[in-house]
């Protein structure tokens, strides 16, 4: 994950995200402490503070969900427009990003951002006389990127118009969200399951809250 973070532009973004997942993870470690306080010492109130907690944490996961959605096309741009400033500026400054991004191509069979004609105007280009990353051929080899003297794009026009091309032909950012896609079952699969695990935390500690109600009250009337 973080390989494909630091091919999206600045890691700032991916380390915030790493800080809020383990903000998320210690709030629900508190969360689950307080069901079991609640449980262990038997108090309606620690046991009704751990209902609205998972309440809400599930209504936030649910729009966080319903908004990505919503927004994925947004999401493809911002991450295709981040790949870009990579190709122009960062790759082949920057060892850890360019080696982050050489072994993403290989692995989504994928070049440049939306396609190879993204490494046009790149630094890499100019500095290797209209190269391409030997990460976007089909077959790595070294040097199998370079093109001499033909313009990248003329190149990939030429490369667009034969049965197989030795050079991938697909933008990163598209076989991205299309490895994701490809995994949604999984996703929605795993999302459902940590649903189902909070829906019934909340429902044990109804029925908890409850018998320990009744309980007082019998003593009362007792």
């Amino acid at each position: 994950m973080r390989e494909y973070a630091s091919t999206s532009g600045d890691l700032q973004v991916y380390y915030i995200a790493v800080y809020v997942l383990i903000g998320i993870g210690g709030f629900m470690m508190l969360v689950g402490f307080l069901g079991c306080c609640g449980a262990c010492m038997e108090s309606q109130a620690l046991l009704v503070l751990f209902f609205i907690l998972l309440l809400v944490i599930c209504a936030a996961e649910v729009g966080g969900g319903i908004w990505a959605y919503l927004n994925r096309d947004k999401l493809k741009s911002g991450v295709e427009a981040g790949m870009r400033q990579t190709i122009e500026g960062v790759y082949s400054e920057d060892t850890s990003v360019t080696a982050a991004f050489d072994k993403m191509q290989q692995t989504l069979r994928c070049c440049g951002a939306s396609g190879p004609e993204d490494w046009v105007i790149s630094k890499f280009a100019e500095r290797n006389l209209a190269a391409l990353p030997d990460s976007c051929c089909t077959e790595m080899t070294e040097n199998c990127g370079a093109i001499g003297q033909a313009t990248i794009n003329s190149f990939i026009n030429v490369l667009r118009g034969q049965p197989t091309s030795s050079i991938y032909l697909t933008g990163c950012s598209e076989a991205l969200f299309g490895m994701l896609e490809e995994n949604t079952i999984l996703v929605a699969g795993l999302a459902i399951g940590v649903g189902a695990v909070q829906l019934l935390g909340m429902i044990f500690s109804c029925c908890l809250c409850c018998a320990i109600r009744r309980q007082d009250d019998n003593k009362y009337y007792a």
